[in-house]
């Protein structure tokens, strides 16, 4: 793919990019707003198949757009979503320019920016480049962990060799034309467990007639804290207790939430083991009522880490050299929250995130791009797309 040739077609493509952007943007697609998401995803539909793509639906209201494969290139899954996180009763809802190529709007990078990034990203490869086999997968409901397609991703159904998430490429600093933007390399998995600590209410002034839910909580909260291990990067929290009635009460029930994060699926796999453990097994005992205390549980959330592995890597040293050609500032990152391409990962399809739009404030009334680095990321995204193309059939 000539880069002379891809930025003139690019710059042709800009008020289509631009049109698309600001339709998608002026739809409300609030995750609990379903009809509004169902919306975006019909205009996306449309603009799909005008464009030539296949559009499939999964599970009634995800997407799968599909260029028709060329040659022996491997499977390249491009991961996105339609959902946002801002209601349709809010005050943020309108596609706003604010001059200088900068644009505000509820979703407009997080994630719509990245799904017309993934759109003509895959346009160029069939204008340009001799060999591909990409798809994309647009998810309903990503904002809130993805509950729908999850075990999609996890099945990986498309038999994808390399993912690519869209979510925004984040700036390391104040977002200007010449901030770095970050490319993911690794996120953090994520588990969170509710749970319920139960003994015998009392009044204190006779502890013996009962059995503190309190005392049994601290116990448990002691040993869950011990979880935490900095160097294999496992971070263990207990955030919110709650329970009692007064201070002359011996608590018969208290709860509590409890986090944890981590960098390997079986750290992830371990230590929420180990946290249900520790949350189920009896600490308080009063032996004139021969009375334990007991737990119950509920497994809240437990996304998996976006794992770095050798492959992984290949995709973001291809990432380096052709930012690097196109004279961009990308530099590799590592972040914290999960994104659908942790679902991916965790299918055994190795993946990185942070290819979308380069977006300041994500998720508040303040969200916005720059348009300009938007078009150029095109470029690089397709560029990506294609060395990988080339490289990945061996490293698959």
């Amino acid at each position: 793919m000539e880069r002379s040739a891809l930025k003139l077609w690019v710059e042709s493509q800009k008020p289509a990019v631009e049109s698309l952007l600001r339709d998608l943007v002026e739809i409300n697609t609030y995750t609990a707003n379903e009809s509004g998401v169902d919306q975006g995803m019909a205009l996306l539909d449309q603009a799909a198949s005008e464009a030539g793509f296949i559009v499939e639906r999964i599970h009634a209201r995800h997407r799968l757009i599909s260029l028709r494969k060329r040659g022996a290139a491997p499977r390249i899954l491009l991961i996105s979503h339609m959902d946002t996180v801002f209601p349709p009763d809010g005050d943020f809802l309108h596609y706003m320019a604010l001059g200088d190529g900068f644009v505000r709007g509820p979703g407009v990078g997080d994630i719509k920016g990245g799904l017309v990034m993934g759109l003509w990203a895959m346009a160029a490869l069939r204008e340009f480049a001799s060999d591909y086999d990409v798809q994309m997968i647009v998810s309903a409901d990503e904002e809130i962990g993805s509950p729908t397609i999850r075990d999609w991703y996890l099945a990986n159904p498309t038999h994808a060799d390399f993912g690519i998430g869209l979510e925004p490429g984040f700036p390391q600093g104040v977002l200007t034309p010449t901030v770095p933007l970050g490319v993911v390399y690794q996120r953090r998995g994520y588990g969170a467990i509710n749970f319920t600590v139960n003994g015998k209410s009392a009044h204190s002034g006779t502890p013996h007639l009962g059995l503190s839910a309190t005392e049994a909580m601290a116990h448990r909260i002691i040993r869950l804290h011990a979880l935490n291990n900095p160097e294999r990067s496992i971070s263990v929290n207990v955030g919110m207790v709650r329970g009692g009635i007064s201070a002359n009460t011996i608590a018969g029930t208290v709860e509590a939430a409890v986090s944890f994060r981590f960098e390997r699926l079986s750290d992830g796999e371990m230590t929420r083991n180990a946290v249900i453990e520790a949350v189920l097994d009896s600490c308080v005992y009063n032996p004139q009522l021969d009375l334990w205390d007991s737990a119950t549980y509920t497994l809240d959330s437990f996304i998996p880490p976006m794992e770095r592995t050798e492959r992984s890597q290949l995709m973001i040293d291809i990432v380096l050299e052709q930012a690097a050609l196109l004279g961009h500032n990308v530099i590799p990152i590592a972040r914290g929250g999960g994104s659908d391409a942790n679902y991916i990962s965790a299918s055994g399809t190795p993946a990185i995130c942070g290819m979308g739009a380069p977006t300041a404030d994500i998720h508040t009334p303040n969200e916005t791009i720059y348009l300009p680095m938007l078009h150029e990321r095109i470029e690089l995204l397709a560029l990506t797309l294609e060395t990988l193309s080339k490289r990945g059939l061996q490293a698959s």
